[in-house]
């Protein structure tokens, strides 16, 4: 960003400003003028607050030196990269979106194979308590999934 953003959106003094800007960052000007040196097929700005405040003056200064195709990196944005072409895209993601079915099965375990629990976990476990009730339930998932000899429950407690 330019100093003049760090005056007026960090509150930043102006002699800390312009050093932010063009000592311990690089300005649009400079990385534009990177890029006309470097040439890469397609230049991408990051490592700044991509957002109105700041986006079209970064993009107006990167352009003032620099001409070619150029990305304004944002959380999520994807670029497919092949021999012919680069595309830009968004990533379509959603926090409520379920897994797809594997339409795997895993092998059963293999007999006198150590519990995949540590000695710790299976001492502090309360089948007494919990395994009751909630045995109807774990016996019909089993039946139905066809995991009798696959059970977790047949993991002994060793006392």
């Amino acid at each position: 960003m330019m100093p003049e953003l760090f005056v007026k959106l960090f509150n930043q003094p102006p002699q800390l400003a312009w050093r932010v800007c063009c000592a311990f960052h690089t300005s649009g000007q400079a990385f534009g003028k990177v890029m006309s040196m470097v040439k890469p097929r397609h230049a991408v700005a990051y490592h700044f607050f991509n957002e109105e405040a700041t986006r079209y003056s970064l993009y107006g200064n990167i352009r003032e030196t620099y001409d070619g195709p150029l990305s304004m990196a944002t959380d999520r944005m994807v670029w497919n990269i092949t021999k012919a072409k680069i595309t830009e895209r968004m990533a379509v993601i959603t926090d409520d979106a379920w897994a797809v079915p594997s339409g795997k099965r895993l092998p059963p375990r293999p007999k006198g194979q150590p519990s995949t629990f540590s000695k710790y976990i299976l001492q502090g476990r309360w089948d007494k308590g919990v395994q009751p009730v909630q045995k109807k339930m774990l016996d019909k998932f089993m039946e139905k999934y066809n995991l009798q000899n696959q059970d977790w429950r047949s993991q002994k407690r060793k006392k």
